[in-house]
């Protein structure tokens, strides 16, 4: 990744988020888990300098609210709360009419809005916002063991500056590795600045499909972006997680709360590659020949015995017989088929025969 933008901090209550900071890929870049994935943070919830203490829960919390301390039973907690209740019941920090259960964790709690409180940023407009315009470097081999053959997805060219200027670009330059995530997201009909708001999944997809009797050359990637999550949901819509940061000061241990909102780029390749080989013609050329005359056999049965004018191409089939017979071959017929075999067929029959085929 390569790209560089920034947040005006100005206005935020910490010493160490305060005016204008730059942030580079090296800061907003988290590699997940997974190995096949990128994460870009785009917008941010900041929570500096905690501490562990006693403090009011958020109000915004599950059962957070209380009249009496009764209402605030010591040393217990919910999965919805920030730490163990202490068993009084206080005013809240953030709105001095209403009380709330005090807690023992870590204090202050997080503040989760968006956009985050006392940012120099306007509505709907994610921190990180200038990330639209980093680039991301996707490297990729893909291997047809059965064929002992390997490529890349870098194109191999003698210009050495191609890959310092090159952009992907579907019709202008479709192999180039290079790819701008604002093109990304547009290329799914998304809105970047909406989209980094809350985050976002997409797929980028790497296809190869391969004709290896030619040159392994000539063998190429085609790409593809797909959005993965459901940019419709009503409930927990797009995609965030959270992580810290720890340090001491005088003696006291700290740490920096930080929900991170981005997008994340699944990586998925997948191939096809074949080459001509005889065996496999023969076997299919046998098969197919072998169906053929089963074909024929199964129409024969249908017409001969479910059709509704049978008779007609029945007396058509013993008819073409009986005149290639010597009279010792048609006497040796049963005597329903002798009798359809020799009889002449009449120009009614034949318009019949007609209508029937």
């Amino acid at each position: 990744m390569k790209g560089i933008t920034h947040v005006d901090f100005t206005g935020f209550n910490s010493s160490l988020f305060n005016g204008l900071q730059v942030y580079d890929a090296e800061d907003y870049v988290i590699k997940p888990k997974d190995g096949n994935s990128l994460f870009v943070m785009t917008n941010m919830v900041i929570t500096p300098k905690q501490y562990q203490g006693k403090c009011p829960e958020d109000p915004e919390s599950y059962q957070a609210l209380c009249k009496t301390d009764k209402d605030c039973q010591q040393e217990t907690s919910n999965k919805y709360g920030h730490g163990e209740r202490t068993g009084r019941c206080v005013p809240s920090y953030r709105n001095s009419t209403l009380t709330v259960c005090e807690i023992h964790g870590w204090c202050p709690t997080e503040d989760d809005r968006l956009p985050m409180i006392k940012s120099n940023v306007s509505t709907n407009i994610p921190l990180l916002e200038g990330t639209k315009h980093a680039t991301v470097l996707i490297k990729n081999q893909i291997d047809f063991m059965k064929f002992d053959v390997a490529t890349y997805n870098i194109p191999n060219t003698n210009n050495r500056t191609y890959m310092k200027k090159c952009r992907y670009n579907a019709k202008t330059d479709p192999l180039c590795p290079i790819f701008r995530l604002q093109d990304i997201v547009s290329s799914c009909g998304d809105n970047y600045t909406q989209v980094a708001f809350k985050g976002a999944i997409y797929g980028i997809i790497i296809e190869w499909k391969c004709n290896l009797d030619y040159s392994i050359e000539e063998c190429l990637p085609k790409y593809r972006f797909k959005r993965l999550d459901n940019s419709r949901s009503s409930i927990s819509k797009g995609f965030n997680f959270r992580y810290v940061n720890y340090y001491v000061e005088k003696g006291k241990r700290y740490r920096t709360l930080t929900k991170a909102f981005g997008i994340k780029f699944e990586l998925l390749a997948h191939g096809k590659a074949g080459k001509f080989n005889i065996i496999p013609l023969l076997t299919n050329l046998g098969a197919g020949i072998g169906l053929l005359g089963l074909a024929t056999f199964w129409c024969d049965f249908i017409v001969l015995n479910l059709a509704k004018k049978r008779n007609v191409y029945r007396n058509h089939i013993c008819e073409s017989v009986g005149r290639g017979m010597s009279s010792n071959e048609k006497s040796s017929l049963d005597g329903d088929t002798k009798q359809n075999c020799d009889e002449k067929k009449t120009q009614e029959e034949n318009n019949l025969l007609v209508h029937a085929f």
